[in-house]
C-alpha cells in the first residue's frame, strides 16, 4: 500500500508517511498497485485517480468533498469505481458524502505522535496564605487571515468582553488589526513555529474550534490529549459541543469550574484516532493513563 497526497495538502505528505507507516506512490511505474489517495482536490489528483489499479482508497480531506459535490464529471468519475474504499473523519463530511451516493467509513487521524502531548492540565486558580483565588481560563484557536469570521475571531472578540476576567483568549495564526477593539483578554500571537505552538498551547485550558465545516480539526484533538476541555462547533463524542452562542457560553461557564484534567475524553480519544486498517499503529497504542 502506497500513498499519493494531493498538492493542495502537500505540507501533510511528510506526516502522514511518518505517522501512518506508509510509503510515497513512486508513479504510474510503481509495481505496488495499492495507492491511498490522500486529498482528490485537482484535475490532476481524479486523471492519477483514474489509472489501473488493484485497490484504491480515499481519505477525504474537507474542502476537497464540497469541490466534488459541485462537480458533476468529477462524480461520474468516482462512480465508475464502485468498490473504492472511502475515509473521512466526522459525520459531517459523512452526509455530505453520501449526498453523492458515496458511504465513507469515519475514523479520524491525528499525524502526530501522541506521546508528545502529555496531560498538562493545570486548574485556573492560585493560592495565597491558603485562600484559593480563582484564574482566567485560556482559551486557543487558530485561524487563517483573511478568513476571521469562518475561524471565530469575530465570534471570540465578543464573547471576550461577556467574560473580561475569566477568560483569556489566544488568537494564532493571525495578527491584530488596526480596526480590531483593544481587548486585553484578546492576545494575538500570528503565526508561529510549530515547536513553540505545541509548547505554549500546554499552557492554556481549551482549544476552540467553531468551524461548520471542517475536518477533525488538530485544535481538538491537541487540545484533549492535553487534558484540556475544547468546545466544538461539530459535533464530536465526549467533546463539548455547541448549536448557538447561548449553549456556547454554558460551554464556557463550565469551563471556568473545572479543577481536573479531562481525562475519560482522552482515554477515549487515544483509542479512536487513527484506526485505519492500512495505518501503522507505532505512534497510536494508548500511552500509560496518566
Amino acid at each position: 500500500m502506497k500513498l499519493r497526497v494531493s498538492s493542495s495538502v502537500i505540507g501533510f505528505k511528510k506526516r502522514a508517511e511518518r505517522i501512518w507507516g506508509l510509503k510515497e506512490w513512486e508513479g504510474i511505474d510503481d509495481p505496488d498497485k495499492e495507492v491511498i489517495f490522500f486529498g482528490l482536490y485537482h484535475e490532476r489528483d481524479f486523471a492519477v485517480f483514474e489509472l489501473d489499479y488493484k485497490k484504491r482508497i480515499v481519505f477525504w480531506c474537507g474542502s476537497d468533498i464540497q469541490r466534488v459535490i459541485a462537480d458533476y464529471e468529477r462524480r461520474r468519475i468516482l462512480r465508475n469505481y464502485p468498490d473504492t474504499e472511502h475515509y473521512c473523519e466526522n459525520e459531517v463530511e459523512a452526509e455530505e458524502l453520501r449526498s453523492i451516493g458515496i458511504n465513507p467509513i469515519v475514523i479520524p487521524s491525528f499525524l502526530d505522535n501522541i506521546n508528545d502531548f502529555p496531560v498538562s492540565f493545570d486548574p485556573p486558580v492560585q493560592y495565597v496564605n491558603g485562600t484559593e483565588l480563582q484564574q482566567p481560563c485560556h482559551v486557543w484557536i487558530c485561524a487563517h487571515p483573511e478568513r476571521e469570521e469562518e475561524y471565530g475571531v469575530t465570534l471570540v472578540k465578543r464573547i471576550a468582553e461577556m467574560y473580561p476576567i475569566d477568560l483569556v483568549f489566544h488568537v494564532y495564526g493571525v495578527e491584530k488589526q488596526a480596526y480590531d477593539k483593544d481587548l486585553p483578554n484578546v492576545l494575538y500571537h500570528g503565526q508561529v513555529e510549530e515547536e513553540k505552538f505545541n509548547e505554549e498551547i500546554r499552557k492554556y485550558h481549551c482549544g476552540f474550534r467553531p468551524n461548520q465545516h471542517d475536518g477533525f480539526s488538530e485544535v481538538i484533538i491537541k487540545s484533549v490529549l492535553l487534558g484540556q476541555y475544547p468546545i466544538s462547533r461539530i459535533k464530536y463524542e465526549n467533546i463539548w459541543h455547541y448549536t448557538n452562542e447561548a449553549e456556547l457560553k454554558e460551554c464556557f461557564d463550565k469551563l471556568i469550574k473545572q479543577k481536573k484534567p479531562n481525562l475519560e475524553a482522552r482515554s477515549y480519544w487515544v483509542k479512536k484516532i487513527n484506526q485505519f486498517p492500512f495505518c501503522n499503529k507505532t505512534y497510536y497504542e494508548p500511552d500509560k493513563e496518566q
